[in-house]
């Protein structure tokens, strides 16, 4: 199995990772010569490339409060024996029929057995204890419902990603164009900048890609 991994790495990944670099080098060149010739022309293509997206409108689904513990309520028996049985055959499974010998051989990893096996019996028991505490609050739900709702309303909280960096002083929906605007000041020295680094890019990518694999 290591020796198929390795494969993978050799003959996918690392041609894939170089053929990236290298094209994006080669579009950094093109990029660069463009503001150092007609810098006016592409200053203006960059101008209606720009598109400014706001994560707070587009996330504004997720970072709303949803309530279901009406629909949770009116389905709760349902739901708790969903939850018992669930976790009462997940705690079988990793208990009675869980081989972590073979988990250990399908995975393998270049790293000790004895770390791997470590690392997955941990996890087994570490499902095993999320699976209790699902039973626990399967029942919880059947025939506790207001014992559930008050450690709910305890543990329940939200949290707004807005008013977290509003607090930090990072306001995530605030445009930075230092750059921009740098590049829209110095448009030959930014090209030069941009040619000569992308040059570097696609020569070392290019040794790797044709000379080397």
């Amino acid at each position: 199995m290591p020796s198929i991994n390795n494969h993978l790495v050799e003959q996918l990944l690392v041609p894939f990772v170089v053929l990236f670099f290298f094209v994006w080098g080669i579009i950094g060149v093109a990029v660069g010569v463009s503001l150092i010739v007609c810098g006016a022309r592409m200053l203006q293509l960059f101008s209606k490339m720009n598109r400014w997206v706001s994560t707070r409108r587009g996330l504004k689904v997720m970072a709303v409060p949803h309530d279901i513990g009406q629909t949770v309520q009116r389905h709760r028996r349902w739901l708790a024996a969903v939850f018992v049985v669930g976790a009462a055959y997940s705690i079988f499974g990793l208990i009675a029929r869980f081989d972590v010998s073979a988990v250990v051989s399908a995975l393998g990893m270049g790293i000790p057995r004895f770390y791997v096996a470590w690392a997955v019996e941990s996890l087994r028991w570490l499902l095993v204890v999320g699976s209790v505490l699902a039973i626990v609050i399967g029942i919880m739900l059947g025939f506790f419902p207001n014992n559930l709702g008050a450690l709910e309303a305890y543990l329940n909280r939200w949290y707004s990603f807005r008013q977290l960096g509003m607090r930090l002083g990072i306001p995530g929906d605030t445009m930075y164009m230092t750059l921009d605007k740098w590049v829209e000041t110095f448009p030959k020295t930014a090209g030069w900048i941009i040619t000569i680094a992308a040059s570097v890019v696609v020569i070392d990518s290019g040794i790797v890609l044709f000379v080397y694999t």
